[in-house]
């Protein structure tokens, strides 16, 4: 399963890229609001720092803006894949996007059928909304699954990016399901790298017990 960040953490990023996992960046209107910092400011960092796509999302509701944003997105970097939300024209957008060769990520996406109608428009990505789903009293679970199962159907290649992720166990629960990927916070991220406490244990008893090994392997030389 591939990891993705929905941040504009420079430090973040650099983190997860210490680890060897991170696979892409996302990010929003929020996110970038949140920054304090130009749109073109936070996207050429994440370009910079990273290997992977970044994503970014077009703001208009028209038709012809989304797609005009979404070119001018696609021509700051073709590491960009831009993000529409899953409305009526979003969809008409992601279809004109897609017959140019612009790789587009449907968000805002909460059903199976907004997912086929992505795919069969020429969405490269969705990212279904499954914290907020849950909240909502709805089964995240059943959606992935769902998804999953559509595609396969129809041997779709639209790939699935599981977003606003709340837990650990929503990382485990997407892992188990099988999708492609997940896009998470920071404090996600941090949470799954901390160290355990049952592992902290044994690793404190193998470093008492290698007190007492005759080796000179194992010797750090100054």
């Amino acid at each position: 399963m591939d990891i993705w960040l929905d941040t504009s953490n420079m430090r973040m990023v650099q983190k997860a890229i210490r680890y060897g996992i991170l696979a892409g960046v996302t990010t929003n209107p929020t996110i970038i609001s949140q920054s304090k910092r130009s749109l073109e400011d936070v996207l050429e960092d994440l370009l910079h720092y990273q290997e992977g796509p970044v994503t970014a999302q077009v703001t208009a509701e028209d038709v012809r803006e989304m797609v005009q944003q979404g070119q001018m997105l696609y021509s700051f970097s073709n590491r960009i894949i831009v993000k529409v939300p899953i409305t009526q024209n979003g969809l008409e957008a992601i279809h004109l996007l897609s017959r140019q060769g612009i790789p587009t990520m449907a968000t805002v996406l909460f059903s199976p059928h907004q997912a086929l109608m992505a795919a069969l428009a020429g969405a490269e990505y969705i990212a279904p909304y499954l914290g907020r789903l849950e909240k909502s009293g709805g089964d995240p679970w059943k959606l992935l699954i769902s998804i999953k199962q559509i595609f396969q159907n129809y041997q779709l290649k639209t790939k699935i990016l599981g977003a606003s992720i709340n837990s650990i166990e929503h990382v485990v629960n997407c892992a188990e399901i099988g999708i492609y990927g997940i896009t998470i916070k920071d404090d996600i991220f941090d949470q799954l790298i901390e160290n355990q406490h049952l592992t902290t244990q044994g690793v404190e008893k193998f470093a008492h017990d290698a007190k007492s090994i005759e080796t000179s392997l194992l010797v750090i030389q100054e």
